[in-house]
């Protein structure tokens, strides 16, 4: 079963028409009804320049720590020699359940692999998608950990948690660029959303003064967790 590469870059081209006819500027992630607490600044009808402080590379500071660009590494190579049932170190298969991955009123059905650690009580869940890359979700007992997607061994999209919440880093990467980059505290986004275009302008850029649900008012599926199926034998793993 192929799992779709359902990025947030795709969302900006699946409302292009709407955003070119805007009479505002309206933040292309977002449904322009959820918009009136936002500032945006640009969109894909009116892009920006982009400043140098914000210039989209992994090496910039005003955008990630350098504990942050380390932890990208490390898990790119944490990923490198994965397989169907042989998981990173320190681990140990422990079968493979159905997942669902929903879009909208759109349900797919399909297959991940269990890794429990030896080490601690955190565990993995990787769905390897052939052309569409790996998508891991990585958790601790406590709920703290990432979701993440490798293409060819790179990693694309990255997300942290913390209590089984969005809550830190959240970013599309591409080799040492970054195509999308904003920050979430306890599930709701914060600060700025800014979406980059290759290693050009700014494409969409918002700011959030107030916690924000992002998930929950977003274009599409915004994150890269999968829901569990109804509990059976074979689907209580871990």
């Amino acid at each position: 079963m192929k799992l779709k590469n359902y990025t947030v870059g795709l969302a900006l081209f699946s409302i292009i028409g709407m955003t070119a006819h805007a009479e505002r500027l309206i933040f292309p992630f977002l449904r322009p009804e959820c918009q009136s607490n936002i500032v945006v600044t640009a969109d894909l009808g009116h892009p920006i320049p982009c400043p140098p402080e914000y210039t989209n590379l992994l090496s910039n500071t005003n955008l990630f720590s350098t504990a942050e660009v380390e932890r990208l590494k490390a898990i790119q190579l944490k990923y490198k020699n994965i397989t169907t049932n042989s998981g990173p170190a320190d681990t140990i298969f422990k079968g493979m359940v159905e997942r669902q991955w929903r879009i909208g009123k759109r349900v797919t059905t399909f297959q991940v692999s269990c890794f429990a650690y030896t080490n601690s009580a955190a565990w993995e869940e990787i769905a390897v998608a052939s052309i569409e890359g790996t998508m891991v979700n990585f958790r601790t007992e406590s709920g703290d950990g990432y979701n993440v997607q490798l293409i060819n061994g790179r990693v694309t999209r990255y997300e942290e948690y913390k209590n089984g919440v969005l809550d830190g880093l959240y970013v599309s990467v591409g080799f040492d660029h970054c195509g999308v980059w904003a920050r979430f505290v306890k599930g709701k986004i914060v600060g700025k959303f800014i979406a980059w275009n290759h290693y050009g302008p700014i494409d969409a850029e918002a700011e959030f003064k107030e916690p924000f649900d992002f998930l929950k008012y977003a274009v599409g599926k915004a994150d890269m967790s999968w829901d569990k199926m109804p509990t059976t034998q074979t689907n209580s793993i871990p």
